[in-house]
């Protein structure tokens, strides 16, 4: 069952400790330091620890090595783990500052989803570099399009935990159904497709609308609607 967490770890919790300190981390220490939790105060080591402590295999499954907050939900799709644009308990909110896998327009943000109330807002437990606070927690609300960070920042989706939903289909060229005229219709509400080109069959315009969207939003030009593909045109 899920537990939430709405306090400070521990002193001495693996999951927020360096491996160099006997815990089970990677990532960097946390700037001011935190004596008890050497890797807080950071979003992303203090992210990783509780995505791995939720998992509860006594060591990290995940995230060993955390890189930067806004590179956070590409590395958990590679990894294989689920995304969604819908929140879910113990995922991981990822916000990207400036241009993902850039570090020098800034770092982005994550946080870790605790609670989901009844009017789809979410409580968050958090760290960050920097931060006056090693912990804290904050309610956040959909209603911004950015789950209550700044606008200097993108919300770009949650990691789920690994069992928290089914593999991510793959949309490709020869494929036909309600699923392809959805990405049609995305597609065309972004200025790829026209109207009448939506009619459920992935062939040579949709493959085309798919290489010119992945182009212009960075992905890999491969015609193939995977996960990243999916997350950014919201599917």
């Amino acid at each position: 069952m899920f537990k939430p967490r709405l306090v400070k770890p521990e002193a001495g919790n693996p999951y927020y400790n360096r491996i160099a300190s006997g815990g089970y981390s990677g990532a960097i220490k946390g700037h001011p330091t935190d004596p008890g939790c050497d890797v807080l105060h950071n979003c992303v080591g203090y992210a990783a620890g509780r995505f791995n402590e939720i998992i509860g295999a006594g060591k990290f499954v995940y995230f060993q090595h955390p890189p930067n907050a806004e590179d956070f939900y590409d590395t958990g799709i590679a990894a294989g783990l689920p995304i969604s644009q819908k929140p879910q308990l113990g995922a991981v909110a990822c916000w990207a500052k400036g241009k993902t896998h850039n570090g020098t327009d800034g770092a982005g943000h994550v946080a870790v989803v605790e609670e989901i109330k009844s009017d789809g807002s979410i409580i968050t437990s958090e760290s960050g570099y920097n931060s006056k606070n090693p912990f804290w927690t904050q309610h956040r609300y959909r209603e911004s399009g950015n789950w209550g960070q700044s606008s200097a920042y993108r919300f770009l989706g949650f990691v789920l935990q690994p069992a928290a939903a089914a593999p991510i289909r793959v949309i490709r060229k020869g494929d036909t159904g309600a699923e392809v005229e959805l990405m049609q219709a995305r597609l065309h509400a972004l200025g790829y497709m026209r109207k009448t080109e939506i009619d459920g069959d992935f062939g040579r315009i949709t493959l085309g609308a798919v290489c010119a969207f992945q182009l212009e939003n960075g992905l890999a030009v491969d015609g193939v609607c995977g996960p990243l593909t999916k997350a950014k045109l919201t599917l």
